[in-house]
């Protein structure tokens, strides 16, 4: 049950992060977007595993499903 924010929230962000880098991939012309692009991922991934980490209780299970949903709307801004 402690895990279900995490792994929610990580399929909310994956969706959202596939939304914003199908975006950004187009509009980037340089040989260096492909190091930007894993990068801002691993970030995300790293922002994702803080909020698990640096919380307790329900705000273990609420701070990566909440990233996970604005991720998500972000990306659907986008598009």
């Amino acid at each position: 049950m402690k895990y279900i924010g995490l792994i929610v929230g990580l399929i909310l962000g994956a969706v959202g992060m596939y939304r914003i880098d199908y975006v950004l991939y187009e509009g980037l012309n340089y040989f260096g977007k492909y190091v930007f692009f894993a990068m801002f991922n691993l970030f995300v991934l790293w922002l994702f595993w803080f909020f698990y980490k640096r919380f307790e209780g329900v705000l273990k299970i609420a701070m990566p499903l909440l990233l996970g949903v604005v991720l998500l709307l972000v990306g659907y801004k986008f598009v």
